[in-house]
């Protein structure tokens, strides 16, 4: 063999009730000859982050077509996988075990594991081992942690577990008519003592969930552990999983659940407060481990369920006083999820006693998604495998691991609807990818979030002092020197109707970022608090869908200056508040930039125009001319006038604003203002001149004059 083949673990498509294909290790058939290997030849495979993960198998060629030209993929059956504790997603290492034939497998003890079966009488014992026999030679090659379900007894189907084979517990042989199997029977009525023995209380192959799975392994590692003079475990039994919709939360547990290192109750948010006391009361009375699992913690223990939250908290503050006491924590582990730690887990639980630590499940960044791709391993193109999964996880910012699922899945019919192939068997393509990418959207950026209309820089005459300095402030390059750092936030103020809003729109086109767009007054509400939650609510989206745009039109709503009163008296001074704190980076921003308008500069409390908010103010004048000609030209365009005199237009319309042309535009052709001769065409530039002269400016002198004095104030020129 030439070197070790590395390759990540998928399920067996071949896999059958029977076991027939349980011990094949399948890889693509060209990479098994390119590897000097023949089929049916005994390999070892072996976690490559834990070599102590090793066990035989036999190699074989797999036969489904998704595997075509796939060389990065190992498929193993579920009996295997389980055996062997190896995750799907998890990179090992095959490699050639030196054995010539697979051995005949001579001793294979197993045991019976059928929960609540009566022992196996005299009279049923000869008719129970020939099924077994049966069973055995089906499945053909038996290895240790192989599963017999459905075992035909005497009015009872049994399961039976291969407990070792030929005296070893890692090892793979063939069955023969020369093999002797003996099982250890369970107890009649208790079937507890037949159950494969206890897993261990640890998680690991999840893509994009390194740091999360090393802080819960951190919190796992202190069970089973007597803590000796001066060495003081953490006396909580229990740990919060929080993350947004899609994150993977309940997959986390269900992976806690399936570690077998314990018996399993889950909490349901319809039990009643005397059903978790019961849960409680077991767990910490029965002498096997537990896993108390919580998988709504708002439905649970929420504001209108005090009874059920003072359950849970007292059986948490039992098991601390039992691991105070003990120095060693009770077989009982405890684990909940929410979205939000702070706002949906009680105050009283958030103490060292009960839920005081909690480890969050945060969007996946770009490796993370690159990573989360390749474990599905989609059937793209071979030649362009790593190139897809690389563009595919750079372009999907803000999307779960749920997300990209569903968009695999997406690409899959798309590519399935291109080919007119139900069977999937065609390599999907990026145009494929494309299409999916334009049907599932990321689940952070439901709800709040606003598509703006596609706005590009040159649709927006002039302003050329206004687009480069945002341009220059969102190209965050990393050519930049490393001392470097952008500004977190940039304030356009300016007369109203002077394209601020268009320009927002232009940011969320040209810079690719994920956007949040409000108005002040929609994060207004008249009950205490809800008004800063919004708020806070609206970052974190944002921290999660990082690269991200969050603008604030008419910001002056929620921020006026608080010695003013105004907008911001009374509850909206905590309003404003929050907002500053979250600019001000008490919680890291990251990648996330705010962008905010208002006509009303001055109305606007000082704090929030300091260095580290708004870094940058930028002032968003009247249209010059060349800007009037832009906006003229694309009304005219749009509303397909006769031929214009447009930049006499634009000298015409001086002084007015840009919403302003774009109304005189509008309503210059309407019926009732229209010149038009009913033998021909109306006269464009006399019936714009006549709507210029019928329409007043609504920017005067007085305003202007206004925002010259304030800027003078701020040494803005």
């Amino acid at each position: 063999m030439k070197k070790p083949i590395e390759a990540k673990v998928r399920l067996s498509t071949q896999e059958l009730p029977n076991q027939k294909h349980a011990a094949k290790v399948f890889l693509n058939g060209t990479l098994i000859l390119e590897n000097g290997l023949q089929a049916g030849q005994v390999v070892y495979i072996e976690s490559t982050n834990d070599p102590k993960k090793r066990r035989e198998g036999i190699v074989w060629p797999s036969t489904d077509k998704n595997l075509a030209g796939n060389k990065s993929v190992v498929q193993l059956s579920r009996a295997l996988r389980e055996a062997t504790h190896l995750e799907l997603g998890e990179v090992i290492r095959v490699s050639d075990a030196g054995k010539p034939s697979v051995p005949d497998a001579l001793d294979v003890v197993i045991r019976d594991v059928t929960p609540d079966a009566p022992v196996i009488s005299d009279a049923e014992r000869k008719f129970v081992a020939y099924n077994v026999e049966c069973a055995l030679e089906t499945a053909e090659f038996v290895f240790p942690g192989l599963n017999l379900d459905k075992v035909l007894g005497k009015g009872v189907k049994r399961s039976f577990i291969v407990e070792s084979v030929n005296g070893s517990g890692t090892n793979v042989a063939k069955y023969c008519t020369d093999t002797r199997a003996q099982w250890l029977e369970a107890d009649a009525g208790n079937g507890d003592q037949a159950q494969p023995p206890p897993g261990r209380l640890e998680i690991s192959g999840i893509p994009g969930m390194a740091d999360a799975l090393d802080k819960l392994d951190d919190f796992f590692s202190d069970y089973d552990v007597k803590f000796s003079h001066g060495a003081f475990p953490h006396p909580s039994c229990g740990i919060v999983v929080q993350g947004s919709r899609g994150t993977g939360k309940s997959m986390l547990l269900n992976r806690i659940a399936d570690t077998r290192w314990g018996s399993v109750k889950r909490i349901k948010t319809t039990d009643k407060p005397q059903a978790i006391q019961e849960s409680f009361r077991n767990a910490i009375d029965d002498e096997k481990a537990t896993i108390i699992l919580i998988d709504d913690m708002r439905g649970v223990v929420g504001k209108d369920r005090p009874a059920a939250t003072d359950a849970v908290l007292n059986g948490l503050e039992e098991l601390a006083v039992l691991t105070i006491g003990n120095k060693k924590r009770p077989n009982v582990l405890v684990v909940g999820s929410c979205r939000n730690y702070l706002e949906d887990v009680p105050e009283g639980l958030q103490t060292r006693l009960a839920f005081g630590r909690h480890v969050t499940l945060t969007i996946p960044d770009a490796p993370a998604r690159k990573e989360i791709i390749r474990s599905y391993s989609p059937n793209f193109m071979p030649e362009h495998f790593d190139k897809y999964v690389s563009d595919l996880g750079d372009r999907t910012h803000a999307y779960t691991g749920s997300d990209l699922v569903d968009l695999l899945h997406s690409a899959f019919r798309a590519s399935q609807r291109r080919t007119r192939n139900r069977a999937g068997g065609e390599p999907i393509t990026w145009e494929d990818v494309q299409r999916a990418l334009q049907e599932i959207r990321p689940t952070a950026m439901h709800d709040i979030t606003l598509k703006p209309p596609t706005v590009r820089w040159n649709d927006i005459g002039g302003y050329q002092e206004v687009k480069t300095t945002l341009q220059q402030v969102l190209n965050r390059s990393t050519d930049m020197v490393v001392s470097w750092k952008p500004p977190k936030g940039v304030l356009m103020y300016g007369p109203p109707g002077c394209s601020k809003t268009m320009t927002a729109q232009a940011v969320a086109t040209e810079s690719g970022f994920n956007f949040f767009a409000v108005k002040g007054g929609e994060l207004l509400n008249m009950y205490v608090g809800e008004t800063e939650r919004s708020i806070r609510n609206l970052f974190q989206r944002a921290r999660e869908a990082s690269p991200s745009v969050i603008f604030f039109d008419e910001i002056d709503s929620i921020a006026g200056n608080r010695s003013g009163g105004g907008a911001t008296a009374g509850g909206g001074v905590q309003a404003l508040t929050t907002l500053l704190t979250e600019m001000d980076g008490f919680e890291e921003m990251g990648n996330v930039f705010v962008l905010a308008a208002t006509n009303k500069p001055d109305s606007l409390d000082p704090a929030l125009m300091r260095p580290g908010r708004f870094d940058e103010l930028i002032y968003v004048p009247l249209p010059d001319e060349q800007a009037r000609e832009a906006i003229i030209s694309r009304k005219a365009q749009e509303l397909r006038f006769p031929p214009l005199d447009i930049p006499e237009l634009a000298r015409r319309t001086h002084g007015y604003s840009g919403a302003e042309i774009s109304r005189i535009c509008d309503k210059a052709f309407m019926p009732v203002d229209s010149n038009a001769d009913t033998n021909g065409e109306p006269d464009g530039m006399a019936v714009l001149e006549r709507a210029i002269r019928r329409t007043p400016k609504g920017v005067t002198s007085e305003i202007l004059a206004h925002f010259t004095a304030w800027r003078l104030s701020r040494n803005e020129f």
